[in-house]
C-alpha cells in the first residue's frame, strides 16, 4: 500500500495541478480582438444588469482531534464558525453573459490548457479547433510564439 501511495501520490498532484478543460467562445473567421471586446461587452452588460449582491453565511466549525475523547477518539466543534461570502448574483451574471454572447453568434466550447511554456495566440478564431489550447484566456496554439 505504501509503495502504491509513494508512486501514485506525484501523479494524482501533478493531475490536480494541470487543470481541466476551460471554456471559450467560438465564432470562426471573427479576429480575435473583436472576439474578446465581444466577451467584455457582455460581461459589462451582465454586471450592470445583475451587479454583485454578496451574502455572507456562517457555518460551524467542526475540528477532529479536539473537544470531547472517548477511547482514544477526539471529535469536537470549534467555537469560531468558518464564514463564506457567496455573490447571489454571479449565476444570474453568467446566464446572461452566456445569452448575450450566444445572440452574438458564438458557441461556447471548451479547450485544454496550453502546457506550460510558450504558446501562440492565434489572431482570428479557427474553425477546427483540434491541437489548440487555451493561454491566459485565449485561443493558442502550443509552442514558441
Amino acid at each position: 500500500m505504501i509503495a502504491f501511495l509513494r508512486t501514485a501520490l506525484p501523479l494524482l498532484l501533478l493531475a490536480a495541478c494541470a487543470g481541466g478543460p476551460e471554456p471559450v467562445w467560438l465564432k470562426p473567421g471573427t479576429p480575435s480582438l473583436r472576439a474578446e471586446q465581444d466577451f467584455l461587452a457582455c460581461a459589462a452588460e451582465a454586471r450592470r444588469d445583475f451587479p454583485e449582491r454578496s451574502r455572507i453565511a456562517t457555518a460551524p466549525r467542526i475540528t477532529l482531534g479536539g473537544g470531547l475523547c472517548r477511547s482514544g477518539v477526539c471529535v469536537g466543534a470549534h467555537n469560531t464558525p468558518d464564514v463564506f461570502d457567496t455573490d447571489r448574483n454571479e449565476p444570474l451574471r453568467d446566464r446572461a453573459v452566456d445569452a448575450c454572447m450566444t445572440a452574438k453568434g458564438y458557441q461556447k466550447a471548451s479547450l485544454p490548457p496550453c502546457p506550460g511554456g510558450a504558446a501562440r495566440v492565434l489572431q482570428s478564431q479557427p474553425y477546427d479547433t483540434r491541437g489548440l489550447c487555451v493561454s491566459n484566456g485565449r485561443i493558442a496554439a502550443a509552442g514558441p510564439g
